[in-house]
């Protein structure tokens, strides 16, 4: 699917309002040569509206002679939409990773020991903050506090001073 289609405005303002977006999409499937075999629900997802508004919709642009539709065995319809309504220049439109380049992002490099990675890069921040307020937060989703049994935190770092994580947990 396109990221955006060229279109040309005259073309389109005959078109009930309503119709327009919905052509829009469905052009937006549409290769070469203007035929298109979206789903109903596909096609409803995209525009945003409800399956029996699209179908309407459809129906309506049918009647308008904007697009063809053929119906195949099953109950499948296939769309030809009409060469006006085409973009004329289809190498303009580009795909997203193309036409917006990324941007890199620093990520902080993950400790690992062997082929599994250490518990303690998780484990650190979360101790330091339930220190820092004195024993008051800690988020349930962690398992039980430090302070009771059965704690989930690497024992290297449970034995660790209060203000500090012991320097072995960290290499």
């Amino acid at each position: 699917m396109l990221a955006f289609v060229p279109v040309r405005f005259d073309l389109y303002r005959p078109l009930k309002a309503h119709l327009r977006w919905t052509l829009q999409c469905l052009v937006s499937f549409a290769d070469r040569t203007g035929r298109c075999f979206p789903s109903v629900r596909k096609l409803a997802e995209v525009v945003g509206i409800g399956k029996s508004s699209v179908s309407r919709h459809l129906a309506q642009l049918a009647e308008a002679d904007v697009i063809i539709r053929t119906r195949k065995p099953g109950g499948v319809y296939s769309y030809t939409i009409a060469a006006r309504f085409l973009p004329a220049a289809r190498e303009v439109s580009r795909s997203r990773s193309q036409a917006v380049p990324h941007l890199p992002t620093e990520e902080k490099p993950i400790k690992k020991t062997g082929e599994f990675q250490d518990d303690s890069v998780k484990w650190e921040p979360r101790l330091r903050a339930w220190r820092h307020s004195g024993g008051r937060f800690w988020n349930a989703f962690w398992g039980p506090k430090p302070s009771e049994p059965g704690c989930f935190v690497p024992a290297g770092l449970l034995n660790a001073s209060t203000g500090s994580v012991v320097a072995s947990a960290r290499t």
